[in-house]
């Protein structure tokens, strides 16, 4: 078992499981888009170690712990073997902790090659907010609604040309086409991740094109930085 830090992982490859043992809610709250959900305490068990953590103290807590997850071990160890055979995993939690370290030590012990992201899910959004704040020149496309401008962005995309889809980003196709045939919006925390995921992946010293957006779309806020950009 080793630790990979957040750098390497954002560069490496995306082969390898990532898998994320936070609870659904966190999940759904932010992730890397990459990886898969297998709670190691659910929503609700969740809530009940850190209220006993919070009445009783840690080793309290901690006994509820495997108490509650101790009965599911057979099953979680079934669901990553059925998504990797190769048996190869990376394993995270909120920042690296117990949860991780529990669900490691879990499939390891059953045979797996496993690493723990350092850091936890914290370093990601550690990286994300870095990226966010990127001094990045934009050539911005104009016009009205209806004039195609998304259609524009796609059009030179198709001709080498590097772009930000906002509107696909947040799942919504501004005032014309809303969020017709598109999934949810994603949390403005997770349109952070995968915005941050896309600048990165970008040649900063090429041209960049964007559409032209308002600060809002929807629910989904355009971070400080890009919006001084545009």
């Amino acid at each position: 078992m080793h630790i990979i830090e957040i750098a390497d992982l954002i560069k490496g490859s995306k082969d390898i499981l990532l898998l994320d043992v936070r609870s659904e809610a966190e999940y759904l709250q932010g992730h890397l888009p990459w990886s898969f959900n297998i709670p190691l305490l659910n929503n609700e068990e969740r809530v009940q170690v850190g209220k006993c953590y919070k009445e009783q103290g840690n080793e309290d807590a901690v006994i509820l712990g495997y108490d509650l997850v101790g009965g599911k071990f057979a099953g979680m160890i079934r669901q990553v073997k059925a998504l990797c055979p190769d048996k190869k995993v990376i394993v995270h939690c909120w920042r690296g902790g117990l949860r991780s370290k529990i669900m490691a030590q879990m499939l390891e012990n059953a045979g797996f090659e496993l690493s723990i992201l350092g850091g936890g899910y914290k370093s990601f959004r550690r990286w994300v907010l870095t990226v966010l704040d990127y001094n990045i020149h934009l050539n911005v496309i104009g016009g009205l609604t209806g004039s195609g401008k998304t259609e524009l962005l796609q059009l030179i995309q198709v001709e080498g040309e590097q772009i930000i889809d906002l509107e696909d980003l947040a799942h919504h196709r501004g005032s014309a086409f809303g969020g017709i045939n598109q999934p949810a919006q994603p949390s403005q925390e997770q349109f952070e991740n995968k915005l941050a995921l896309k600048i990165n992946g970008l040649d900063l010293n090429r041209r960049i094109w964007i559409e032209d957006e308002s600060r809002m779309i929807v629910m989904n806020c355009l971070p400080p930085a890009i919006w001084e950009s545009m």
